[in-house]
């Protein structure tokens, strides 16, 4: 029998991997320098800046600064989308400068504030955060001349920005939620109900049990609550014709000119660092907040972003606002503009232009 050469083994590894990130290198190059903003009057600018006492990370980007900004909130709580921006943001540049921010003990944000993380924990509230997009706010206003900004919130993001808009609706031009959540437990039983319905339709008693059970044990906890609302999706798939791509974000961020490999460091410990806010996001029902806003607000909700769609559809004939209006995109999940981005951009642009048609008109 040969014997294994394992230095030959080691230096295949080696080469292997000196190709991959080779590749990956060239890839990243090659989408950062297809869209370079080369307009005289664009930015394209990383910001580190003390916001809450502590250093915080933005990057801003946009096709001429003097358009409307789009202050972007990421879900989570602690999942930043300044990695994977390339797949869905580009569009929206050229009408809008777009301002993506890693959240308090978020991505860059953390690694800027690493040796003070513990104690940034022990601090973290829902509360601190609206502060810092106040902050935020306050200094997009100031450096860009513009008296009102728009909010979009993403997921968790709709959480903090649904806060924000009803406490500073003075600084808010109006407000966005993608996958608005209303309150998790309730939107994953909802989610229960409605796939044991199909099941039940088809005769399919045993799917019709499991989603009984893991509705009747859903309770405080963010992580057994995704835990199960995965499995309900499992079930799902016999009844509708979405696939969700479970490698989108890894695939994503794999060739992203805005993640370096050694932010992967962050992933590990995500959740001891967004701890408390988990916590306030199991537990957390806008229905207690207001329903009424003094802003516009538009919805955009993914056709099969079961546990978040079907309670929000219940909840939006209660919101008032000056405008409202929910887009849904055919064929889209929970991350509705990374699965279809050429549909979002247009759906979203489109539904600013006539919310702008009708405020124009009411004034």
């Amino acid at each position: 029998m040969p014997k294994i050469n394992f230095i030959t083994i080691l230096d295949m590894f080696l080469l292997l991997l000196f190709i991959l990130l080779l590749f990956r290198w060239i890839l990243a190059n090659s989408i950062r320098r297809k869209h370079r903003i080369h307009s005289q009057h664009g930015i394209d600018q990383e910001v580190i800046m003390e916001i809450g006492g502590i250093q915080q990370y933005l990057y801003i980007r946009g096709q001429n600064s003097s358009n409307p900004i789009i202050l972007f909130l990421h879900g989570g709580p602690g999942t930043p989308m300044t990695p994977v921006l390339h797949k869905y943001q580009y569009g929206w540049e050229y009408d809008y400068t777009v301002v993506n921010w890693d959240q308090r003990n978020t991505g860059r944000t953390y690694f800027l504030n690493k040796k003070k993380a513990d104690t940034i924990i022990a601090s973290l509230t829902a509360d601190q955060v609206v502060e810092d997009i106040h902050e935020i706010v306050l200094y997009l206003s100031k450096r860009f001349n513009q008296d009102r900004i728009i909010i979009m919130g993403h997921s968790w993001g709709t959480t903090i920005g649904s806060l924000f808009v009803q406490r500073y609706p003075e600084l808010t031009k109006a407000y966005i939620g993608i996958s608005q959540i209303v309150q998790l437990n309730d939107g994953a039983a909802l989610m229960a109900a409605e796939i044991r319905k199909k099941a039940l339709v088809q005769g399919a008693n045993k799917d019709a049990e499991i989603l009984e059970r893991l509705q009747k044990g859903l309770h405080d906890s963010l992580k057994a609550t995704e835990a199960a609302v995965v499995k309900m999706y499992k079930i799902a798939k016999n009844y509708i014709s979405y696939m969700s791509d479970s490698f989108a974000f890894l695939k994503a961020g794999a060739v992203s000119p805005y993640f370096s490999l050694r932010h992967l460091s962050y992933f590990l410990r995500k959740e001891k660092l967004q701890a408390p806010l988990s916590e306030y996001a199991i537990k957390h029902d806008i229905r207690e907040q207001s329903s009424s806003y003094s802003v516009p607000v538009i919805y955009i909700v993914g056709q099969y972003d079961l546990h978040f769609k079907y309670l929000f559809e219940q909840y939006y004939p209660l919101i008032k606002a000056p405008y409202k209006n929910m887009i849904s995109i055919a064929n889209a999940g929970h991350n509705v503009m990374m699965d279809k981005p050429d549909q979002f951009s247009q759906a979203l642009q489109k539904g600013l232009r006539e919310m702008n048609k009708v405020t124009l008109m009411e004034h």
